[in-house]
């Protein structure tokens, strides 16, 4: 498709942003509905509507993430997921058939850096308004392509939530690059409470599941590990895709 032929794509999105007392959660508003954002392409057989994220991070530096790469764990990692919209009508539904195509997540790895993910710069601008569980604030004209680093490549596997009751539900997508946040995010980060404000308990930070063995799941990937000669780094072949579900998206 040649460029003068694409129409822009509203990929922003409403709803609440909330302290769940387990994490800083977002989820779209059925008070506000906006144009449903559609996940496809890739490893993906189904179309996924977006339905919520999560967000994971460390008291320290040294961990947060719930994936590590070579055993490294990064101080974050902002988790977007979708229900299969093909098969179900809403994220309960396709969670109670546990079945591995009914949920994708999307696991964006955060690194630290001095420029902030413009995606991210909106989230964090309330949580002052959510420092304690079940505190909660509208957000508006959040864009879920925002919050994703400019690259089509990934590692995916089947696997579960990572919340009770950890449904085997889930097709795991890896990024292959991190988004950035800046040290005073996080700051404001660690500052949110497990608890209500009467009872606040231990800060939020460290609301991550260490990472599990693979348990013989299958690794893949679009990336290439053979190198070319004069290349440092392998190539990366095709893509996933985000989209409104009016965006008529050419063929991967």
């Amino acid at each position: 498709m040649k460029n003068k032929r694409c129409k822009k794509v509203n990929t922003q999105v409403s709803g609440i942003l909330s302290n769940t007392g387990h994490s800083v959660a977002f989820r779209v508003s059925e008070l506000h509905p906006s144009v449903p954002i559609n996940i496809s392409g890739g490893p993906l057989s189904y179309k996924y509507r977006f339905h919520e994220l999560h967000l994971h991070y460390g008291r320290t530096d040294d961990k947060g993430s719930e994936h590590t790469v070579s055993g490294t764990s990064f101080p974050g990692e902002l988790q977007i997921y979708g229900y299969n919209s093909e098969l179900f009508s809403n994220f309960s539904e396709a969670l109670a058939l546990c079945r591995s195509d009914s949920i994708v997540a999307i696991a964006v790895l955060i690194q630290i850096g001095n420029l902030s993910n413009d995606g991210l710069r909106i989230l964090s601008s309330q949580l002052s308004q959510i420092v304690y569980r079940g505190q909660e604030v509208p957000l508006h004209h959040v864009s879920i392509q925002g919050l994703l680093p400019a690259t089509p490549h990934f590692v995916t596997y089947e696997g579960s939530l990572t919340v009770p009751a950890c449904h085997e539900s889930v097709t795991w997508l890896v990024v292959n690059r991190p988004i950035y946040i800046t040290q005073q995010q996080l700051y404001i980060l660690r500052k949110l409470m497990q608890g209500d404000e009467r009872n606040p308990k231990a800060p939020l930070g460290n609301n991550f599941r260490p990472p599990l063995l693979l348990n013989r799941r299958a690794l893949r990937s679009n990336i290439n590990f053979i190198r070319e000669d004069g290349k440092e780094c392998p190539n990366m072949h095709r893509n996933m895709r985000y989209q409104a579900n009016t965006w008529a998206s050419p063929a991967p």
